[in-house]
């Protein structure tokens, strides 16, 4: 028998080598706390706060940072992961629509990213694992006790107000153009860009019944319908309505937060929680003698999305695109029902153009 001949260690025990193979390493450890608490965070902000503020869009920096202090290695990689995961539980569990996720993501990557580089940075400087978990647990108290904060002083009504106004030129009188404003069903185009379509209600048709002030006006979507009254009606002059109740049901990844639909989780959503419709306004103004008309369409809102820098931005760009498209729709459904007495004026001759000189 050979001495030297190298002693065979003893094979692990069944129960120890399954330990090894399915304990989680400390990259999925982390990913798993980043989304306990953006959980924690979302369901926190839904319960307190009053609107989409601040709080709720800080969040993603907090679950980053809690990720950062737990990651031994690739912390940015780590919250992103996290965040991203957060965003699809919100998603398929009906809290949240595509086109909302997608729109966030201009903000909550970049502070996902600075989050997970705060935490790494804690990380190195916080020893022991006991005072690191607590410091991510401290963090996620510090972003509620924000969100809490916030709900309690928060007030819709003081939010900041947004106006979009647009004006086109029709060669038709004023009262013509009045007409097809008041009393017809006006029927929008559904050749809407495929990235709203997604998860934002798409109008379809407006109808102003006639009557004057106090009018019904109804305003149909893909998802549903809003009706609303008449408050000015000043025949060849303005026409103007607010919107007094939604009727929208939510497609699944749809969450439109018009009105109060099906409630998916803690409450049911309504329109607040992004803007809030002060008033629609139609002004008309004569021009060339009376025989064409400038068209202005005037609409004002309150904003309850923060930061202003980015979603004030991105909701004048939708409203004034949107009423672009419908002004336009208005403009060529009165060229296209002109009479041949509103048929625009022959061209004078140079004669003609010679004796008016």
């Amino acid at each position: 028998m050979d001495m030297n001949a190298p002693r065979q260690q003893p094979a692990p025990a069944a129960d120890e080598l399954n330990a090894v193979l399915t304990a989680p390493s400390r990259g999925a450890v982390a990913i798993a706390a980043g989304v306990l608490a953006a959980t924690a965070l979302y369901c926190s902000s839904q319960a307190f706060m009053k609107s989409y503020g601040p709080a709720i869009f800080v969040s993603p920096f907090f679950v980053g940072a809690v990720v950062g202090i737990l990651s031994r290695t690739r912390p940015v990689r780590n919250a992103l992961i996290a965040v991203g995961l957060a965003l699809g539980l919100a998603i398929f569990t009906f809290r949240e629509g595509v086109i909302c996720c997608l729109y966030a993501l201009p903000l909550v990557v970049p502070e996902s990213i600075l989050g997970a580089l705060c935490g790494a940075t804690l990380r190195r400087h916080v020893r022991g694992v006991r005072a690191r978990r607590a410091l991510g647990l401290a963090l996620v108290l510090a972003g509620i006790a924000w969100g809490a904060i916030e709900g309690a002083v928060d007030d819709p009504a003081r939010h900041p107000l947004h106006e979009a106004r647009t004006v086109a030129h029709i060669a038709a009188p004023p009262a013509r153009v009045f007409a097809a404003l008041a009393g017809r069903e006006i029927e929008v185009a559904g050749d809407w860009p495929w990235f709203l379509r997604i998860g934002l209600p798409m109008p379809r048709r407006l109808r102003v019944d006639p009557g004057g002030v106090g009018a019904t006006v109804t305003a149909t979507f893909n998802q549903g319908v809003a009706t609303g009254h008449v408050t000015a009606w000043e025949p060849g002059q303005s026409l103007a309505y607010t919107i007094d109740r939604y009727a929208i049901t939510d497609l699944p990844f749809h969450i439109t937060r018009l009105g109060r639909g099906p409630s998916y989780g803690l409450r049911a959503e309504r329109v607040d929680d992004w803007l809030t419709l002060s008033s629609t306004r139609f002004v008309l103004r004569a021009t060339n003698a009376g025989r064409e008309t400038d068209l202005e369409r005037v609409v004002v809102w309150r904003r309850h999305l923060a930061p202003g820098f980015y979603f004030g931005w991105l909701q004048q760009t939708i409203m004034r695109r949107a009423q672009d498209r419908l002004l336009d729709l208005i403009r060529r459904r009165v060229l296209e029902e002109r009479g041949p007495e509103q048929a625009p004026p022959a061209p004078r001759t140079p004669s003609e153009m010679l004796a008016k000189r």
